[in-house]
């Protein structure tokens, strides 16, 4: 029906536009309000939401919207009955796909506007196997933003002639409205997951930095060769170690230990067979000590260890076991048994030896370093303890 002038439209008429005009404009507030709460849905609940809007508030009996797919074809997204509105409760539809410029809906799509069907029993776009099944009334409009079609919204009613001019302009306003709403989400839905991805790239790259930050530091403490630490990372720990026996009135013992005539196994056998030997050495030294002890690569053939909680007594037990173990290495290189020995010097830090000179770590190392070459002078592949008379010497 069209709209009556002023003049002509009795009260009982004026009572029911303003009625369509008030559940109109709370159509289009609805509508509006959708797009604040849309963040964690999905498109198909986006559009059910909007159809339920509309339904609640015009007397239609059926909505529904079919959406483009990338193959450009119609595919029924979401419906909603007046019934299923008013309980809250959906039910299941079965998928119904039309082509572009195939019935009403592919028309509605095909040419860009809408289409209205006052009676589609007597409609020559209907084909004949689908009124049996057909509604009174159908409207299909083209929702789309931007110039971009997103599919086509289909309101049905059972009786024929039903849909008024009031209800085609209303249609007007809401499909443009349900256009940008689903353009926003489209874009907005694009916009999280382009940051996702920037988010999954920047966590990629802080792993990869604190993995080469993990290695660097690895690298950094860490012998390449045998995989022991390095002396940098020996100082650091011995410092520590001496500060706390300093505080807890503990004492430690420091192990400076030199393969024997190691320079001739390099000579004779090549630098990968003197290699071969570090490496055995050292894996042989990790497994002698404790979970509390230390023990680094202190330069060429040189290992030093830090035996922490233990007196001179203990210390010495330890160092003559290091001795025996790397004593009872053996290698074949070109046909020939090899087998090395080491020279061992201990200094053990006492509380006594704090109180007179301090935490001097450097002091420290060096009266191992006497003891070592004492082992040496004494014949090799020994033990021997520092003493005094070692600095007079």
């Amino acid at each position: 029906m069209g709209f009556k002038d002023v003049g002509e439209v009795d009260m009982l008429d004026f009572q029911d536009i303003l009625i369509d005009l008030l559940n109109s404009l709370s159509v289009v507030r609805s509508l509006s309000e959708i797009e604040n709460h849309q963040h964690n849905t999905s498109e198909k609940d986006l559009v059910l939401n909007a159809l339920s809007i509309l339904i609640s508030n015009q007397d239609m009996e059926r909505c529904s919207f079919f959406i483009k797919t990338k193959d450009d074809c119609l595919v029924n997204l979401t419906g909603l009955s007046a019934g299923e509105a008013s309980s809250g409760e959906h039910g299941a539809h079965s998928p119904v796909t039309f082509k572009i410029g195939e019935g009403i809906i592919g028309l509605a799509a095909q040419l860009g506007e809408l289409q209205n069907c006052p009676d589609c029993h007597n409609d020559e776009r209907f084909a004949s196997a689908d009124k049996a099944f057909a509604p009174g009334s159908i409207i299909s409009v083209p929702v789309m933003a931007l110039g971009e079609l997103f599919g086509v919204l289909n309101i049905s009613h059972p009786e024929a002639h039903y849909f008024s001019d009031w209800h085609i302009r209303l249609l007007a306003i809401y499909k443009n409205m349900l256009g940008q709403l689903i353009s926003n989400f489209r874009l907005l839905k694009k916009m999280e997951l382009h940051i996702a991805q920037k988010t999954k790239h920047l966590e990629n790259a802080l792993d990869e930095a604190s993995e080469l930050k993990r290695r660097y530091e690895s690298l950094s403490m860490k012998d390449s060769l045998t995989g022991l630490y390095n002396r940098r990372f020996f100082y650091t720990q011995v410092t520590q170690s001496v500060a706390r026996a300093a505080r807890n009135g503990e004492a430690l013992c420091i192990l400076l230990i030199d393969l024997d005539s190691f320079k001739v196994i390099n000579d004779k056998y090549g630098h990968n067979c003197g290699d071969q030997v570090l490496v055995d050495v050292a894996n042989t030294l990790k497994r002698e000590m404790r979970d509390t002890d230390v023990v680094a690569r202190f330069g060429g053939e040189e290992f030093v260890v830090l035996f922490s909680q233990s007196n001179s007594s203990n210390g010495l037990i330890f160092a003559e076991r290091v001795c025996k173990a790397v004593e009872s290495l053996q290698w074949i290189f070109n046909q020939q048994q090899v087998s090395i020995s080491a020279s061992i010097g201990m200094f053990c830090v006492t509380q006594q030896i704090l109180q007179e000179q301090g935490e001097d770590i450097d002091s420290f190392i060096h009266y191992a370093d006497l003891a070592m070459y004492k082992a040496k002078d004494s014949g090799k592949n020994q033990v021997a303890v520092f003493s005094d008379d070692l600095l007079e010497s």
